[in-house]
């Protein structure tokens, strides 16, 4: 699908596009954040923590929201940074990790606020599907 594009109402940006909920997708993804954000006058550090985070949302909505239809990703970029939306139509499965037995996984959360200077959930859950990762990265 293409991206969309518009102007927001303070004067930055918005882009827009649906990616299918596949882990091949996410590359694409990784792709159209990283194509975008330096626009908004971000380091290129800052730029791969942000292309990072969003890489991770996107992935845990393919891996665990039990959704197939498509993720919506769209970044606004304002005066004091970018904002970057993922969106899925299914549902927040929260786990409580268990040390030792799964170091491979259950770090996603702990990684995007690493990497970001704002992050936040919305849960879908059965009543209400549709989780959205809103991830914020400022200017320095």
């Amino acid at each position: 699908m293409s991206p969309s594009s518009t102007r927001t109402s303070r004067g930055g940006r918005s882009a827009r596009r649906a990616f299918p909920a596949r882990t091949s997708s996410l590359v694409e993804i990784r792709e159209f954040v990283r194509e975008r954000v330096p626009a908004a006058g971000l380091s290129e550090d800052a730029v791969g923590d942000l292309v990072l985070a969003v890489s991770e949302a996107a992935a845990n909505a393919v891996v665990h929201s039990g959704t197939t239809e498509p993720l919506d990703v769209r970044i606004t970029s304002g005066r004091d940074g970018v904002e970057v939306q993922v969106s899925d139509r299914g549902l927040f499965r929260s786990r409580v990790r268990t040390p030792g037995y799964e170091s491979t996984s259950g770090n996603g959360i702990p990684l995007m606020i690493a990497l970001v200077d704002e992050l936040s959930i919305i849960e879908g859950t059965e009543r209400r599907p549709g989780t959205v990762v809103r991830l914020r990265k400022l200017r320095a």
